[in-house]
Order: structure tokens, then C-alpha cells, then sequence
């Protein structure tokens, strides 16, 4: 930590914005690119609301600035994201509202294609995800049983095996 503060503040604001900046914004890449393809549908259905595209664009300011806060930081963990990310799903329900409420053919193929991408995703993550929490508990009623057992053979020691934990498809849902 105080490496980073022995830092010059040149270094540090440069530190912040060539690498954990983009680092931390390519973290929900996913989200970025259902906005990009969103947003492709909004201009190819011509229905863009000006009131609608300027509160999309509010929100992803304050997803920028949410990830550009941590400038004073020496550390960015993975779930000090989330405020970002919440700001960029905020971000792309105005882009969505515009894109869902006037359809053309090319709009409803980019949404069946954003649509089909987020579920291709989310359901291995899901499923990964659930797996690694279901193997932890497993792990903690097992490590609690050798406890007990280890008392109730009054012991004053016992060897607790180290958790194991199961690939996730990405860092962001970590267990720490």
C-alpha cells in the first residue's frame, strides 16, 4: 500500500488510467457489447428519444466516474466494480427501451442476437457459479465435521483441509 502512495501523482493517474481503468471496465465486457448492439438497434429503428439517449448517457458518465473514484486507491478489487456495473445496466435499459418500443427487421434481429447472447452466457456462468457454491458448502460441512469430531475425541488439534474452489467462468462472482 504505501508503494503506491511513495508513487508521484503523475505516475498514479497514469497507472490508474492505462491500466486498472481499462482493466476494470473490460471486467463486464459483456455488458458493453449488448449496449453496443442495443444501440445499433435504436438507430437502425429510428426511434431514438434525445431525453432517453441523454439519461443513458448520464449513466454511463457515472459508470466512469465510479471506476475513475478509485484513482486515490492503491487498490481495486473486483467487487469495488459493481457500482459501475450497476450504472452501465442502468445505462442500457434506456438504450433497451428505445430499441423495444419501435421494431423494424434489423432491430428484432440485433434484439433476438442481444437476447440470445445474454442467455448463452448467464446459463454456464449460472450453472459454474451454482456448482462452486454447492462444492464450498460440501467443503464447510466437512471441515465442520472433522471439528466436532475433533472435539468430541477431545483433541486439541485437528488438520482442516484448505478450500478448494471450483473454476467460475469469470473473476467477477469470486467467493473471497
Amino acid at each position: 500500500i504505501q508503494d503506491w502512495y511513495n508513487q508521484p501523482l503523475a505516475w498514479r493517474v497514469l497507472e490508474h488510467f492505462s491500466e486498472r481503468l481499462p482493466s476494470a471496465m473490460g471486467a463486464y465486457w459483456q455488458v458493453y457489447i449488448a449496449f453496443i448492439i442495443l444501440l445499433i438497434s435504436v438507430v437502425l429503428s429510428r426511434n431514438s428519444s434525445s431525453k432517453l439517449m441523454f439519461g443513458s448517457f448520464l449513466f454511463i458518465l457515472g459508470a466512469i466516474a465510479a471506476n475513475v473514484a478509485f484513482l486515490a486507491s492503491p487498490a481495486m478489487p473486483s467487487r469495488a466494480l459493481n457500482g459501475a456495473l450497476c450504472f452501465m445496466i442502468l445505462s442500457i435499459s434506456f438504450v433497451a427501451h428505445s430499441a423495444f418500443t419501435k421494431f423494424n427487421k434489423a432491430s428484432i434481429y440485433l434484439s433476438v442476437t442481444t437476447y440470445a447472447m445474454a442467455f448463452l452466457y448467464f446459463i454456464p456462468s449460472y450453472i459454474l457459479y451454482y456448482s462452486s457454491i454447492k462444492s464450498i458448502s460440501k467443503q464447510t460441512e466437512i471441515r465442520e465435521e472433522i471439528i466436532d469430531r475433533a472435539k468430541h475425541n477431545k483433541q486439541d488439534q485437528a488438520i482442516i483441509p484448505d478450500y478448494y474452489f471450483p473454476p467460475v467462468l469469470h473473476a467477477g462472482p469470486s467467493l473471497d
